[in-house]
């Protein structure tokens, strides 16, 4: 039997193991915690130019735009930290307060929650595709996922049914922590893509610059 790689089947492991190997990558650069910003931004940077040039060098390519993403996804993220402590602070101060009239502060409570939770679903694409200033960034991030509510309900779908799946089904945490991040990033970077296309007015999409890409 002659053996042929470009074969769907070698096709398609090579692509496993390219996605497999960016995951634990970005998973090792996640570790610290504090780094988990500019982690997500490099993600979707990598993804969207995954979408146009699908034989760059994964790894090398995230690495290179985790450095370029760091500052501002790292003051993206502690300002995002910031937001949901002083919620998660308001909930348990609601927690304590039993009283009819605390269920108007539980309602803001709420919206605010969501409105971070959106926050942080856009903030990391919208830095990894367009060029703009952190307030404009910010801004951006904060307005987007209302002006754009079909894209914004399918990413939250989409997260739902990952963290359900790997939730419930026990095996498959593994291939979640295998490759699981990565998978998801490119599903939701497609809907990203349409979604900056459709609504649009986002800024100026950066310069791509690939490596090893065939254009």
């Amino acid at each position: 039997m002659k053996f042929n790689i470009n074969a769907p089947f070698w096709q398609f492991m090579n692509t496993l193991v390219r996605f497999t190997a960016l995951n634990l990558v970005c998973l090792a650069t996640m570790v610290p915690v504090i780094t988990i910003g500019p982690a997500r931004a490099a993600l979707y940077s990598t993804m969207f130019a995954y979408d146009e040039h699908d034989d760059i060098r994964l790894v090398r390519e995230y690495l290179r735009r985790f450095k370029r993403e760091f500052k501002q996804g790292l003051i993206s993220w502690i300002f995002t930290f910031v937001l949901a402590a002083i919620i998660l602070f308001g909930l348990s101060f609601w927690k304590a307060w039993d009283t009819n009239a605390s269920y108007l502060p539980l309602i803001f409570l709420i919206i605010a929650a969501v409105v971070v939770a959106l926050f942080v679903e856009y903030v990391a694409p919208l830095q990894a595709r367009f060029a703009n200033s952190l307030s404009r960034l910010w801004q951006l991030s904060a307005m987007f996922p209302w002006r754009a509510f079909p894209c914004s309900l399918v990413l939250v779908v989409i997260d739902v049914l990952a963290f359900g799946i790997a939730y419930y089904v026990p095996f498959v945490r593994v291939f979640a922590i295998l490759f699981g991040i990565a998978w998801v990033a490119y599903a939701k970077s497609l809907i990203l893509l349409w979604g900056f296309k459709r609504y649009g007015g986002m800024g100026k999409v950066e310069n791509p610059r690939y490596v090893n890409a065939h254009d």
